[in-house]
């Protein structure tokens, strides 16, 4: 199944949920590996450039992802309480909208005095903007702590998913998984 449904995600929905969690992970481990190298490390000049790479990769698969979201099906909602369904939806939001800032800030950050973003050598992404220092400054704080909230919050959501599988015992977490659970 390759579209999502009234019961299930489909396999599209599966993969790119499933790639972004990888993604984001590494490059929360990398950004914090990079900030404790040296400059004569070998991986303080290829880091950023992989972080990069990566991240403005996983920007275009969230939108892709959004724009798939838009077009296909919802899954309905497993719990029965209202308050919880609202809750998982309202968390899915905040975590696009802090991928979002990430990416953006990121961007910025790269882009700040005026080179273009370098996507694996493929191809690039324009500067639009030049940031002075203190702004610069300012991008990498909004960064940094956007990107501790997207960890702090995908470990609420990863949790939430482990609980409906072993509490509740509802098909949450296997229709993220497989994409033809049995209702």
């Amino acid at each position: 199944m390759i579209k999502d449904s009234a019961h299930n995600y489909g396999i599209v929905s599966i993969l790119l949920h499933w790639l972004s969690a990888v993604i984001l992970i590494f490059l929360f481990a990398l950004g914090i590996y990079m900030t404790g190298l040296s400059y004569y490390d070998e991986w303080y000049h290829k880091g950023p450039a992989l972080h990069i790479s990566l991240g403005i990769l996983l920007f275009f698969a969230t939108l892709l992802r959004l724009f798939w979201r838009k077009t296909n099906t919802t899954p309905q909602d497993l719990s029965p309480v209202k308050a919880a369904n609202l809750a998982a939806k309202l968390i899915k939001i905040f975590l696009y909208i802090l991928i979002f800032i990430v990416a953006i800030t990121g961007y910025l950050i790269t882009t700040a005095e005026g080179q273009d973003a370098d996507v694996f050598g493929w191809f690039g992404v324009p500067a639009s903007i030049e940031l002075e220092a203190n702004r610069v400054d300012l991008a990498g704080e909004i960064h940094e702590y956007a990107a501790w909230l997207i960890i702090i919050i995908a470990t609420l959501h990863a949790g939430a998913a482990l609980l409906h599988h072993f509490v509740f015992k509802d098909k949450t977490l296997k229709r993220m998984i497989f994409p033809n659970v049995k209702p």
